[in-house]
Formats: structure tokens, C-alpha cells, sequence
């Protein structure tokens, strides 16, 4: 019989059926067979679109979604019923939610179990590939709550496998959702066996509030790609060697990442991710944003990537080196959406379900990426909390960068905290928290203004970063504005609540970097006083109430050729350039200091309105110089001058000097500062 019509099951006793005008005929009947029963549908609405006519039928019966059923018309043409919106309400999340936490594999030598999710799937097989390249095709069962699962008897320790899954009509392929391994490029995934990962041995020392926290972001790849002589370079093994030597012989990558003083260090995705050739490290460049497979590390830092066990051993080796040296790790990760909307397992395992579509039925783009990830279905907000929990318990995470966290849904967001807080309150938990849907939809996301997001957790604050770039080339038109962020944006609930809400920073891999947007602005100006501008914007982060955050090179004056988005243009534009720390290792020396007095004083650490108001304040003088005064257990003078004009600022205590950036003279009753910068004054 030939097809005549195309049916989808858009609720859980409601079909639309799509006929060609010229195959529509208004007294055709319609039945419902499958699971051996026959059921009248009953058309309640139609309605022309184009070329065709859309029927809306209603009926009264349970439909076993993992069973095939088929509309049959009165001219005896028929169609395989295939899913729709059903996946996307509420009934549908209620009856197929699993709470279990055993998808994916189980291993034993003597067999292994396979669990995977779909209650739409009419039937599932597993491809297993042994270690001599033969494959065995083994059907899976279905149980119930959408899982089909599937015992193999036998040592399964190093085969490949993916799965088949005949849905809608179609078989296709893909991975695992829950796998941990990967062969090269994300072709299958790997059994492997948990008991031959590296055993990790250290912890880096906790923090007791996210205020004492400070962030250093930066990437595996640009970390080390320069060292061309390095065989490992823009690795996982790279990122941690020690004795790489700048051409001054100076410190560089890991070496000289000790020796900031930073607590914590941001590193850009490790997940599998795509846009990449995982078995040619330098074909490509990608900042790593295009999430392929979770729970996998990335082969494009291994140096054998098609190893079941090389990258996973590789990077928990790297997390214990950075945590022997007394360094938190923050992994940056994006649930917001994926790389390949149509090859996402949880796509071609349950259609339609992991995805946020307009009212069209038309996947939304918010993200810019082609497709929002719904977080707030139960199963997909159960997938990413086994995820981040996975990678805090196996690889020992310090804490969670959630990319473009304003289009996540704030109870997933809220449940992620929660539970990271019972494995280790110090885990820290931020993201960016952009206002991202204007709708009502904007509700329920995880973004800064909504205030049903945790008060645990940070939010990248583009406030602060507007305010001092603004501050440092020159303009003063917004004094208020400044003084409120340098505060934590906390004053009296300015932005936040709390100043551990507050992420600060002016610059991050995104973007155009702070020195370039400097020369930007002020294309006339001496390098030399442009580079004081960016080490007092540097400077004002370190030493303002919240979180500081600086992004690797900063330092340095990192230039990008006034690229605003680098992601995929090359090593050279996004690599660190070593020799620039010999350059400028004196004002390095002076972040260093800054760093170290943060630490010391817990006046830097403020966390309330009513400690603000009690031990901070901060005012202007007529030529733009902000004074800043702490005042809890030591009392702290800090002055940030943006112009270069010499100028006398009167004291009513006697100061000295902790550390200084600018030119000054101190006597007892005044300090004179001419030029640009930051000092930091103790009274005696």
C-alpha cells in the first residue's frame, strides 16, 4: 500500500495527520491500530497549510510509545504513526522519568550491562566491536520508564560500541549519552574497566567562602602551544610540566601559573567537543564549545587519542598536579546547547525532547548555536546533574563555569548547587548569567536579575567590566556606577544580594581583550601609558569587594589584533606569548603583590550590606581619583588614579606603603602621585 498520509502523536490522545490536497478527501475515516487493538480517531479540526491539509484527530486509548502503531484510513492507505509534540508535555516527562543512576554501562569481567533511554525507540540494537575488530549486533530489550537495556556475557573490557535506533521510521545511529570513553574523533565509545584509571591522590587546599576564591582562566591548548620544540605541547601533559623556561629564562606555564598566588584556575572546555580532528591536534582550532560527549574528556589534548584510557588517565594526572600545587580547578562547561543538534544522542533517541521550540515548532536559537538545550525537562535536567556531579566525583572538580547559564532553568541550576554542596561545600558554582529570552519564559532561568537563583551562586557581572574600562581610559561621567561595583554591586542589593554573587572581571577569553580595547579607544596614546591603564583595571578587580577574575594574559597586555572572537582563528592570535612575561615581569610582580594583600586582609572579603556600610566607603577627589577605604581590623587606603597629571592628596593618618604601581611621594600629612595606576596604603 502506498502512503498517502504522514501521522504524528502530538499528545497522548491526539494525532495530527498531514495529507496532500490531492490525496485529501473529507469523509475518509481514520483508525488507530497497534498492540491489537483498533481505535476510531475522531478529526476535530482541519486546517490548509500550503499544499497540504492538516488534520487534528482525537482518541481514547494508552498508546505504549515503544510499540509500533499504524493510522489506517477507509481507502485502506496507512502510515506508521510517528512521535511529535508528546515528548514535550508533561505527562510524557511524568510517566518516563528514570530516577535510577545506572545508564550507560556496567562493567564486570564477567559480563556487562548497557542501559539507555528511549521511550519512543520501536527498537534498539547495540554494535559491539571486540579488540580483533569483530562486531556482534545484539538486540536490546525494553523494560519500562523508556529504558532498553541489555546483558552481554563475557569480558567486554576494550570494546567499542554505539547503538542503532530504529524511531520514526528511521534507523540511526549514535553514542552513548552516559559514556566515559571514546574512540578517536567520537566514532564509538569504549567498556572500560574503572578499577585501571589513575588513582588521584591530592587535594588542593579548601576554601571556606567563594570570596577567597581568584580565578585564572585560561586553555590547554594556548597554555603551551607556543613551545614548538615540546613534543606534548597544547596537552594535557604539557599543562603541567615543570621547567618550561621563558626565553629570558623566566617561568613559564605551569611554573609560573604557581607562582601568581591564584587560588583557582578556569580551564576552557575538556569535554569532546567538535570543529576539531582529535587525531591532528594543530589541523584545527576550536576553544572547545561545541559539546559533543559530556562525560568524555577531549582527545585533542591527548597524545593518543584513540586509547580508551589515555585521555581520562591523562587529565585526572593533570587535575592532581595542579591540585599537589595547591590549585583548585574550575571546568568550564556549556549545557546551554550542542554541537549537532540532529547527531545529539538524546535527538535521535527521543525526538523533539531535548530541545526548546517556539510556538511554530521550530527549535529556538538564543544560545546562537542552532539550539537550546530545554533543561527544564526531567530527564535532560537529570542528565546534566549526573554529568557535573560524574565530573566532581571522578576527576575531583573544584568548581563549575556554566557557559551562557541564563538560558538553564534556575531549579536545574539550584539542584546542581545543592548537590555539589553535599559532595564539598568549597566547590564553587558561576556562570553567565545574561538575561537571554525577554518572554515570561525569562522566569524560570538561571539569569542575575532573577532572584529565585541561589545566593551561593556567581554570576559573570558585565557592570563592573563596562564601569572600569570606562574608569581607566579616562572617563568619569559615571562616578555612582563605579562606586557600587568596586563594592561587590551589593550596596543595599544594588545588583546582588551578596558580594559572592559578584564575578569580576574586564576580561575573558570572549570578546576583545582589555589592552586592545585600551589602543582602541586611545589610538594616539603612548604604549607605555596605555599598558598603566590595563594594570589599574587589572589592579581594581584583584582589590574590589567580590570575586576577582583574570583571564590568562591579561597580564601581559594580551592582544588579539583587535579580534573580538577568536574561537576558531588559530594558535597564533589566541597562544600565549612567553617572552611577554620577561617584558613586563615587574608589573606582574606588583599583580603578585596585590594578589597577596587580598589574601591577608579580610577587608577584601566583605560579603553583606551591612559590613559594606560598616568597614567600606569609597569617594572621588576633583581630578577622578577614587579613594577606597577598609577599615575592618586594619585600616586600608587604596587609590586608583586614571589620569597622568601630578596631584596632592591630603591625609589625616599616618600611612605607609604596602604597594604601589604609580610614582609618589608619602609624607606624614599628604601623599603626591603622578601618574597613572593603584597604591595601597596601611595606617600605622
Amino acid at each position: 500500500m502506498s502512503q498517502n498520509f504522514y501521522c504524528y502523536l502530538d499528545a497522548f490522545d491526539e494525532i495530527t495527520i498531514i495529507v496532500p490536497k490531492d490525496k485529501y478527501h473529507p469523509n475518509t475515516k481514520y483508525q488507530l491500530q497497534g498492540n491489537d487493538e483498533i481505535i476510531d480517531l475522531e478529526i476535530k479540526e482541519v486546517t490548509s497549510i500550503g499544499s497540504e491539509e492538516k488534520l487534528i484527530a482525537f482518541f481514547d486509548a494508552y498508546v505504549n510509545l515503544e510499540l509500533t502503531y499504524q493510522v489506517v484510513s477507509s481507502d485502506l492507505s496507512r502510515a506508521e504513526l510517528y512521535v511529535g509534540k508528546v515528548v514535550r508535555t508533561s505527562l510524557f516527562d511524568s510517566i518516563y522519568y528514570y530516577r535510577k543512576d545506572d545508564l550507560g554501562f556496567t562493567y564486570t569481567k564477567k559480563s556487562t550491562k548497557f542501559k539507555i533511554w528511549s521511550p519512543v525507540a520501536k527498537q534498539v540494537v547495540i554494535e559491539l566491536i571486540d579488540k580483533t575488530g569483530e562486531v556482534r549486533m545484539r538486540n536490546l530489550f525494553y523494560k519500562n520508564q523508556g529504558i532498553w537495556r541489555i546483558e552481554e556475557e563475557g569480558d567486554l573490557e576494550g570494546f567499542k560500541y554505539k547503538y542503532h535506533v530504529y524511531v520514526n521510521g528511521q534507523v540511526k545511529t549514535c553514542l552513548d549519552p552516559y559514556a566515559i570513553s571514546s574512540s578517536i574523533d567520537n566514532e564509538y565509545n569504549y567498556v572500560i574497566d574503572k578499577e585501571k584509571l589513575y588513582k588521584m591522590v591530592y587535594s588542593p587546599k579548601k576554601i571556606s567562602s567563594p570570596l577567597e576564591a581568584i580565578i585564572y582562566e585560561t586553555s590547554i591548548r594556548d597554555f603551551t602551544s607556543e613551545f614548538k620544540d615540546l613534543e606534548d605541547r597544547a596537552t594535557y601533559t604539557a599543562f603541567t610540566k615543570e621547567n618550561l623556561k621563558t626565553e629570558g629564562n623566566g617561568p613559564a606555564g605551569f611554573d609560573y601559573l604557581k607562582s601568581l598566588g591564584v587560588t583557582h584556575v578556569q580551564i576552557m572546555p575538556f569535554f569532546s567537543f567538535g570543529g576539531i580532528e582529535e587525531g591532528d591536534r594543530f589541523l584545527k582550532y576550536n576553544w572547545g564549545y561545541n559539546p559533543v560527549q559530556y562525560n568524555v574528556p577531549s582527545g585533542l589534548y591527548s597524545l593518543n587519542p584513540d586509547d580508551p584510557y589515555d585521555r581520562i588517565n591523562s587529565l585526572k594526572k593533570m587535575i592532581d598536579n595542579l591540585h599537589k600545587a595547591g590549585l583548585n580547578v574550575v571546568m568550564d562547561v556549556v549545557y546551554n546547547h550542542v554541537y549537532n543538534a540532529d547527531l545529539f544522542p538524546f535527538e535521535v533517541l527521543c525526538p523533539g525532547y531535548a530541545y526548546r521550540y517556539n510556538r511554530e515548532g521550530i527549535r529556538t536559537n538564543f544560545s546562537g548555536c542552532s539550539n537550546d538545550i530545554y533543561s527544564s525537562k526531567k530527564m535532560i535536567r537529570k542528565f546534566i546533574l549526573d554529568s557535573i556531579l560524574y565530573w566532581a566525583k571522578e576527576y575531583k572538580i573544584d568548581g563549575f563555569r556554566m557557559d551562557i547559564m541564563g538560558l538553564l532553568d534556575f531549579e536545574t541550576v539550584n539542584d546542581i548547587k545543592n548537590e555539589l554542596t553535599d559532595i564539598d561545600p568549597s566547590i564553587i558554582l558561576y556562570g553567565e548569567g545574561w538575561k537571554m529570552i525577554s518572554s515570561n519564559a525569562s522566569d524560570s532561568l538561571a539569569h542575575m536579575f532573577n532572584k529565585n537563583v541561589l545566593q551561593t551562586i556567581g554570576f559573570f557581572n558585565d557592570k563592573i567590566r563596562e564601569a572600569i574600562k570606562a574608569y581607566v581610559i579616562g572617563k568619569l561621567n559615571d562616578q555612582a556606577l563605579i562606586k557600587e561595583v568596586i563594592l561587590g554591586s551589593s550596596s543595599n542589593r544594588f545588583l546582588f544580594k551578596y558580594t559572592n554573587q559578584s564575578i569580576n572581571y574586564v576580561e575573558c577569553h570572549d570578546d576583545i581583550t582589555l589592552f586592545d580595547f585600551i589602543r582602541e579607544n586611545l589610538k594616539e596614546e603612548e604604549m607605555e601609558i596605555s599598558r598603566k591603564r590595563a594594570l589599574l583595571a587589572t589592579s581594581m578587580i584583584i582589590l574590589s569587594q567580590g570575586i576577582p577574575f583574570i583571564h590568562s594574559g591579561e597580564e601581559i597586555y594580551r592582544t588579539k589584533s583587535f579580534e573580538t572572537n577568536t574561537y576558531k582563528m588559530g594558535d597564533e592570535i589566541n597562544m600565549i606569548k612567553w617572552e611577554d612575561t620577561d617584558k613586563y615581569k615587574t608589573d606582574i610582580a606588583f599583580l603578585k603583590e596585590l594578589i597577596a594583600i587580598r589574601k591577608e586582609y579580610p577587608a577584601f572579603r566583605l560579603q553583606t550590606s551591612t559590613e559594606l556600610s560598616s568597614y567600606a566607603s569609597l569617594s572621588f577627589n576633583e581630578a577622578g581619583t577614587i579613594l577606597y577605604t577598609l577599615s575592618l581590623q586594619d585600616e586600608l587606603l587604596i587609590l586608583f588614579k586614571n589620569r597622568e597629571e601630578k596631584e596632592e592628596i591630603p591625609l589625616l593618618k599616618k600611612y605607609k606603603v604596602l604597594s604601589s604601581s604609580l610614582i609618589y611621594e608619602l609624607t606624614e600629612d599628604k601623599i603626591t602621585l603622578s601618574s597613572i595606576g593603584t597604591i595601597v596604603l596601611k595606617k600605622e
